[in-house]
């Protein structure tokens, strides 16, 4: 039979367990900050000028070569997009795999920047057509305003601005591997 004491020892134990798992229960549990949001108009204005500033650079410092490779991503740009998958791939491999070399990391940038001008250019020529005059720098301009609000849309403008920057990527290969 159990005892008195044992009764009361348990009864005890019990009441106070129960206490505190309602003072446990009434906690707020502590609430966390949320991250910083960066305005979609902040966002637009920023890609917008970059893309405007490097995409200057581009034209006045290598318009034939931004020809050729418009031209390149016009004529095909299914292999333009498989060749800046492998090449974005690739060099993301190759970062991980050699993260000590401080080569692989700005050559995916300078590709992904430059294949984003030539997707830019080539999107300005194909919308604005004879209206830029061969002018590459109106190109330029209507094809970044184009991407930069291609941008804007949640999700699908992610996935979109990837699937150019492979192209633009792809094309810089296929120009680098004909030896251009």
């Amino acid at each position: 039979m159990v005892s008195k004491r044992t009764l009361r020892v348990a009864g005890s134990a019990t009441v106070a367990l129960a206490a505190l798992a309602g003072v446990a229960a009434a906690q707020q549990p502590p609430s966390t900050p949320s991250p910083p949001q960066i305005s979609p108009i902040l966002t637009f204005v920023a890609s917008l000028a970059l893309n405007l500033v490097i995409g200057g650079i581009v034209v006045a410092v290598a318009p034939d070569y931004l020809r050729r490779t418009s031209a390149r991503v016009r004529d095909d740009p299914v292999s333009s997009f498989i060749w800046g998958l492998i090449a974005f791939v690739g060099l993301l491999v190759a970062s991980i795999l050699i993260i000590t070399m401080i080569v692989t990391i700005p050559a995916l940038l300078v590709l992904g920047i430059v294949g984003n001008v030539i997707v830019a250019v080539t999107l300005g020529m194909l919308v604005a057509g004879g209206a830029v005059d061969d002018s590459l720098f109106k190109a330029l301009v209507v094809g970044v305003i184009i991407v930069s609000l291609i941008g804007l849309v949640p999700i699908l403008g992610g996935l979109v601005n990837f699937v150019l920057g492979m192209i633009g990527g792809g094309a810089v290969v296929n120009e680098f591997r004909d030896g251009r």
